[in-house]
C-alpha cells in the first residue's frame, strides 16, 4: 500500500494528481489527513478520489487501532470540536455574530487542547508501528511538511525502523530566486526538514540548487516537474472542478481582472498593496476582484471592507478562466494564466523578493502604480497585447512544469519514482 499524507488545500492540490494516476494504474493507494482541522468531506479533489474507490480518511481513524474506549471518545471530541468551529465559520471571511465568534473560538481551542493531549497519550511509537504494519505500507508520501507537525515525526521515525521509504512531495511551486524570502527567514536550518526524508521531489532545478546548497544531500533530491500544472491533470481537474461563476455572464464590455495575492510575510508591502486595490477600484472600464492566497490565516481581516469584491470562495482555476488579465506578486497561480494564454502582470513593486518568471521574462513586469494603470489601459484597448514573448513563456513553463523537459510525462514519472522507491 502506498500511503499519502495531506494536511491543507495546497498540498492536496499537488498530491491528488499522483494518487489519481496510481489508482488508474491499479496500485493500492490510500490518503490520510494528518490535520484534524481540515474538512476532508467538502474537498472536491478528495471526494473525486473517494469516488474512484481510494480510501480517504483522517489518520486518527486509520485501520484497527485498539486504543480503547477512552481513545474513541477523545478522537470523537477532537474531530467534532473542529467540525463545529468550521461550521461557525471561525476561519471564514463572512460576517459573524459575536456569539458565533465566541463559540467558534471555544470549539477551536477545545479541539486543539484535546489533540495535544491525544498526541502524547495515544499517538505514540506503538500506535505508529501498528498503523504502518496493519496498513501494509510500502512507501510513505508526505508533502514538504516539517516533521514536528502533527504526527509526522513519529511516522518518520517508525518508518525508518521498519525500513519503509519516505518521500517528501511538493506542496507548492518554489519560484523565488533570492535568499530568505520570508520576513522572519533565517539562513541556518531553513531547509533542514528535508534531511528527515529518504527522498525529496522538487519541480524545477532552481529549488534543487537552493536546498542542496543549504546542506541537503543532492543525491536524494529529484526534479520531476509539477503534477498540479501538467496538462494531464489540468484537463482532468477542469472536468471535476465545482463551478460557481457564469463565465459568459458579464456582457458589460469591461476588462475582467483578478488579483491573486501573496501572504504578507513573503516581504509584501501591505500598505502599498491596499493602495493598489483602491487604484483598481477607480477604473470605470475594469471589473477587478481580489482572491486572497489559499493559505490566508489571521491576515484575512485586511481583506474586509475593500473597494473590490473578495472572491475567496471561488476556485483560482475558475477565476483564471473568467479573467481577461491576472495580477500576481509571488504566486504560482501565474502558471494557470500563462498556460491559458492570459496576460499576466507581475506587480514587482509590491514585494522585496525576486522570482524565476521575471528572470525568464515570462510576464509583464510592473514597477509602480503608474505602470499598472498604463498596462491595464493598454489591455483595455488591445486585449491580449503584451510586451513579453511566447518563446519566453514556453521556455519558463517547460522549466517549471516539466522540470526542463518539454516532452516529460510528469504523472508517469512520479508514479514510477514512488513505486521504484518502494522496490529499492
Amino acid at each position: 500500500m502506498y500511503l499519502f499524507f495531506v494536511r491543507a488545500f495546497n498540498d492536496i492540490d499537488h498530491i491528488t494528481p499522483i494518487v489519481w494516476k496510481m489508482s488508474m494504474d491499479k496500485y493500492s493507494v490510500s490518503v490520510y489527513c494528518i490535520d484534524p482541522q481540515y474538512d476532508i468531506d467538502n474537498d472536491y479533489r478528495l471526494n473525486f478520489l473517494k469516488e474512484r474507490g481510494v480510501t480517504v480518511d483522517f489518520i486518527y481513524n486509520g485501520v484497527d487501532q485498539h486504543l480503547g474506549f477512552l481513545h474513541g471518545v477523545v478522537r470523537f471530541l477532537i474531530l467534532r470540536s473542529f467540525a463545529v468551529a468550521r461550521r461557525l465559520n471561525f476561519n471564514g471571511s463572512t460576517e459573524r455574530t459575536f456569539l458565533s465568534k465566541m463559540l467558534g473560538r471555544l470549539a477551536q481551542e477545545m479541539g486543539s487542547w484535546i489533540y495535544l493531549f491525544a498526541k502524547d497519550k495515544y499517538y505514540t511509537g506503538n500506535w505508529a508501528h501498528k498503523f504502518l504494519e496493519q496498513s501494509g505500507a510500502q512507501v510513505l508520501c508526505f508533502d514538504w511538511v516539517r516533521p514536528r507537525k502533527y504526527v509526522v515525526d513519529i511516522l518518520l521515525s517508525k518508518a525508518k525502523e521498519m525500513s519503509i521509504p519516505t518521500v517528501a512531495l511538493p506542496h507548492g511551486v518554489f519560484l523565488y530566486t533570492n535568499d530568505l524570502v520570508q520576513i522572519e527567514s533565517k539562513e541556518e536550518g531553513q531547509f533542514e526538514r528535508y534531511n528527515h526524508y529518504d527522498y525529496v521531489v522538487v519541480q524545477n532545478k532552481l529549488f534543487k540548487e537552493i536546498i542542496s546548497k543549504s546542506g541537503v544531500n543532492e543525491k536524494k533530491i529529484f526534479v520531476l516537474g509539477s503534477t498540479r500544472y501538467c496538462n494531464e491533470w489540468m484537463t482532468q481537474n477542469k472536468k471535476i472542478l465545482p463551478r460557481k461563476m457564469k463565465l459568459n455572464g458579464n456582457n458589460s464590455g469591461k476588462l475582467k481582472v483578478v488579483f491573486m495575492t501573496t501572504r504578507p510575510h513573503y516581504k509584501i508591502h501591505v500598505e502599498r498593496m491596499l493602495r493598489t486595490f483602491d487604484i483598481l477600484a477607480t477604473f470605470d472600464d475594469i471589473q477587478a476582484v481580489i482572491k486572497p492566497h489559499t493559505r490566508t490565516g489571521k491576515e484575512a481581516e485586511m481583506y474586509k471592507n475593500l473597494p473590490l469584491s473578495n472572491v475567496a470562495d471561488i476556485s483560482s482555476v475558475e477565476l483564471a478562466e473568467w479573467a481577461d488579465v491576472m495580477l500576481v506578486v509571488g504566486s504560482s497561480i501565474i502558471i494557470e494564466a500563462l498556460t491559458r494564454g492570459k496576460p499576466a502582470l507581475y506587480l514587482k513593486y509590491l514585494h522585496e523578493n525576486t522570482t524565476e518568471y521575471e528572470e525568464f521574462g515570462a510576464c509583464w513586469i510592473i514597477h509602480n502604480e503608474n505602470e499598472l494603470q498604463n498596462a491595464l489601459s493598454s489591455l483595455r484597448e488591445r486585449q491580449g497585447h503584451v510586451p513579453y514573448t511566447d518563446e519566453n513563456v514556453d521556455r519558463w513553463l517547460a522549466e517549471v512544469i516539466y522540470g526542463g523537459q518539454s516532452e516529460r510525462d510528469v504523472l508517469r514519472d512520479y508514479e514510477e519514482f514512488i513505486v521504484n522507491s518502494g522496490a529499492s
